[in-house]
């Protein structure tokens, strides 16, 4: 056995497995595992085993793949897969920390592939994260550009048990420059983000608020809420493996940033205006939205109309019923509303002619076109199916304030609204009348339904009237 490094601070005494995973690609989800190497290192620095598996994967290597690899695809071809070596996998695993270049992503694999991974929960050591501190200054942290930096020569790059080899010769360069007392913050058991530092993890409250993670130059990558920020962060690192656009993510986390609230109203309308406001890239709902629609619905000479107009023109004294995001979807509402309540299209203003509809000749319209049914008898089925969707009205005269309190920690906010419009949230309320004037912020439809489900859940909230 040849040693691999002398081992000293929160190292001493510990076994540890230095871990290589290639596979078919980066969706945990659809890619699989095809070569796997483990190094074990006993407590004095010594190699104690060299282990490796190939694996036929359940979906073909990709040609870049081996062109890269120099593998061919008949060399897998018949092997088991990696769920059959599970159990010889945790073993060598089991009681050690593990080493890893960029760990996360190998643990996001081999996490779904071992069945009580759970059971292990082991510590683990990341060169990458090692490196940041180690060597703060070097701009590429990457694995190819690290061994060039030190000089360590890989006989045959892309494969597992090479790459595994240099990652101990790379651990053993990095540990060397990192003083003891600063080791035991690399080691970890919770899931982080590699290049999160550890202070930034370690300072986040329990309690409501929005967080922000931020990328490379401070970009915007995601914006959450929640009413324990801790948790919910923590959650993000502990599930990331289960899709590759969470694990992209993570991967690409510099830094999070929190804004705590008083409650979940707060963090809930936050997090909308700041979405809309930033835009980040991994934010797939709450986008800023164009202009909404709604169909009005008005009454004239016992006869109901509807027509299709931008929300912001409602009129006093219609019934406006939804909130669509574009002409064809509200369209396809109302034809949908058609089909089931046998409305007919005519009618309705979707389509033109005289006389009996061809809706009515299949069966599917009534009969309002023709006479065959009385207009009345039509009109209420509409207003039947749009009940559902009619949009409410403010139910006060002018702008108020939502109170939030959390006595917990000594916070009182005042959500300034008016008319369904979101104007902002203060501290004191004297600060109301600036937010009023700035009159910022159009009809938002995830606002509006915030509002509508809070009110109805708690429909005695303190209200202060501006």
């Amino acid at each position: 056995m040849t040693a691999a490094f002398i081992p000293g601070g929160a190292l001493q005494g510990r076994t540890l497995a230095v871990v290589e995973v290639k596979t078919t690609g980066a969706h945990p989800l659809r890619d699989a595992v095809w070569e796997l190497a483990i190094i074990q290192v006993d407590a004095q620095g010594g190699v104690e085993a060299r282990l490796h598996w190939l694996f036929e994967p359940p979906v073909a290597l990709p040609s870049k793949l081996l062109a890269l690899t120099g593998l061919h695809p008949l060399e897998l071809r018949g092997l088991p897969g990696i769920d059959a070596a599970g159990e010889a996998i945790a073993a060598a695993l089991k009681g050690r920390v593990l080493v890893g270049h960029n760990l996360r992503f190998s643990l996001a694999f081999l996490r779904r592939a071992l069945a009580d991974w759970k059971a292990l929960r082991p510590v683990q050591l990341c060169t990458l994260r090692l490196a940041r501190t180690a060597l703060p200054d070097i701009a590429d942290q990457g694995f190819d550009a690290l061994c060039e930096h030190f000089g360590i020569v890989r006989f045959f790059r892309h494969r597992a048990v090479p790459d595994a080899e240099a990652t101990l010769l790379l651990a053993q360069h990095l540990l060397a420059r990192v003083p003891a007392s600063a080791l035991s913050s690399q080691l970890r058991s919770a899931a982080r983000p590699p290049l999160l530092p550890s202070e930034r993890f370690a300072g986040l409250p329990e309690r409501p608020g929005v967080y922000y993670f931020l990328g490379d130059s401070g970009a915007h990558l995601y914006v959450g809420k929640s009413r324990n920020l801790r948790q919910r962060v923590t959650s993000h690192f502990q599930n990331d493996h289960r899709d590759r656009r969470s694990l992209h993510m993570v991967q690409q986390i510099r830094d999070v940033q929190v804004q705590p609230t008083a409650g979940e109203l707060g963090a809930l309308l936050l997090e909308s205006a700041e979405i809309k406001r930033l835009q980040p890239l991994y934010n797939r709902r709450l986008r800023k939205q164009r202009e909404l629609l709604t169909w009005a619905l008005s009454e004239a000479g016992g006869e109901w109309r509807n027509e299709l107009l931008p929300h912001r023109a409602l009129l006093p004294g219609t019934r406006h019923v939804g909130l669509f995001r574009s002409r064809h979807h509200a369209r396809q509402w109302l034809l949908e509303q058609a089909r089931e309540r046998r409305l007919c299209l005519r009618v309705l203003g979707l389509e033109e002619g005289d006389g009996a509809c061809f809706a009515y000749q299949l069966g599917r319209c009534a009969g309002a076109c023709c006479g065959m049914e009385s207009r009345q008898a039509h009109d209420a089925r509409l207003l039947q199916g749009a009940e559902r969707l009619q949009t409410q009205a403010w139910p006060w005269r002018g702008p108020v304030a939502l109170v939030e309190r959390d006595a917990r920690h000594d916070l009182v906010q005042w959500h300034v609204l008016d008319q369904w419009r979101y104007l902002g949230s203060v501290e004191c309320l004297d600060q109301a009348n600036a937010l009023l004037a700035e009159g910022r912020g159009g009809f938002d439809r995830d606002t509006y339904h915030i509002l509508l489900g809070h009110l109805r859940r708690h429909p005695h909230m303190e209200v202060a009237l501006l």
